[in-house]
Formats: C-alpha cells, structure tokens, sequence
C-alpha cells in the first residue's frame, strides 16, 4: 500500500540524518517499524485498560475468586503432581 505523509520539516530531518548514521534502511522503513511499534503499545495499553476494569468490576472480581475456589483443588493436585515429576527428573 502507498501513501502520502505530510511531516515537519524538522522530524523528518532527524529521521533522514537517523537513517543514514545507523544505515537503517530508509526512510520509508523506519516510518514503518515506528508506526509498528507505536500499534503494539496501543494494543497492550488496551489490554493493560481491560484488566484495570476487570479489576475494578466487583461482579468480575466474586466470579473470578469462586472459579479459583471451585479449581483449587485440580490446581493443588496438579501443582503436587508437577513437583513429583521435577524431583523424579
């Protein structure tokens, strides 16, 4: 896909001098990587937002503690069979 960007003169200045000192590829690329890393911070914010909310939801928080009350015992019994598998290796 092709598209135009318009940049401040002195951002793309320092990105262009960037390149060309690290020979990075070009322009062109690190406009991609950044945008790339910039989606990904995004994304994990997001996710990071969600659990702040589940966290607080206390309907979320009663739902959560009986599922890990209802699976402590699979839970201990699988802990305890790992343990014995690790001691036995």
């Amino acid at each position: 896909m092709q598209t135009t960007l318009r940049l401040p003169r002195k951002l793309y200045e320092q990105v262009k001098v960037f390149v060309e000192q690290q020979e990075t590829g070009s322009v062109n690329d690190f406009i991609v990587n950044a945008l790339s890393a910039y989606m990904r911070a995004m994304e994990r914010k997001a996710i990071d937002d969600a659990f702040i909310q589940m966290g607080q939801d206390e309907q979320y928080r009663r739902e959560a503690l009986q599922i890990a009350e209802e699976f402590a015992a699979s839970d201990a019994e699988a802990l305890e069979l790992t343990e014995r598998d690790l001691a036995g290796s």
